[in-house]
Parts: C-alpha cells; structure tokens; sequence
C-alpha cells in the first residue's frame, strides 16, 4: 500500500512537468509568440559589378502582390498583374540599387517572394548576361 502512495505523490510533479515542456517554445521567440502580421511594402533590388543595365525585365511572384510603384524620379515602371505574378518593365540606368516596391500582407513573409531577371539591356539597348546581374527582395 505505501508502494503505491509513493509513486503517485512522485509522478503527479512528472506529469505536470511534461506537460509545461510540453507548452515550452523551441522557436526562439522566448516566449511572446508568432511575429505580428505588418502589411507593407517589399523591394527589389538589383546589383552588378560590370555594365549598368538601362532596361530591366522582371518576373515577381508571390501571394497578394499589389500596388507596385517606381523608386526613382527618372525609373519608368511599366506592370501587368495575373493571380499570384507580376511582369514588371523598369527602364532606369542602374548598376546597384532598388528598382521598384510592391505592396503585400506580411513583410515578414519576404522569403516566400520570388523575383527572376528575365532579360536586362544596356543604355545602348543591347542585351546584357543576366548572369552578371543579381536581383533579390527585401523589405
């Protein structure tokens, strides 16, 4: 009898401390949760270490991409939108630097954007190698 008072006074603390690892954060958060929903706008951005580019055309995809906008006063944007894709047409004499920003729900969701450099052309409207351009989204 006293066999069994003792292992239930020893395994209720066990199971009560199972249960709050079990609840425990491993994502390194320390415990306030999930990051906040933050709309925002996203950019894309170009570098190179050779020939600037003057024309760049882009493939953007993503979830609820809206509202793309030009960055510089001399950049020329020119867009079309289908379902979770945007063609974007930005003619602008760049070697490093942002070339448009578009609007999404999360900014905290930057890495599931995707952007490809389709083609780009020098000022003398030339094609360039798309391999010595690099173009990424950030916030």
């Amino acid at each position: 009898m006293m066999s069994k008072r003792v292992f239930r006074i020893w395994a209720l603390p066990v199971v009560c401390a199972a249960f709050l690892i079990g609840s425990c954060s491993s994502d390194g958060d320390n415990g306030t949760g999930p990051a906040a929903v933050q709309p925002g706008q996203l950019a894309v951005a170009v570098t190179t270490s050779g020939t600037a580019g003057a024309a760049f055309q882009l493939l953007v995809t993503g979830a609820d991409i809206a509202n793309p906008v030009q960055v510089g006063a001399n950049h020329q944007l020119y867009t079309a939108a289908s379902g979770d894709t945007l063609r974007a047409a930005v003619i602008a004499q760049v070697s490093s630097g942002e070339l448009l920003r578009f609007s999404v729900p999360d900014v905290n969701q930057a890495s599931s954007y995707n952007v490809l450099l389709q083609e780009v052309a020098g000022s003398d409207n030339a094609l360039l190698s798309t391999g010595s351009f690099s173009v990424s989204i950030s916030q």
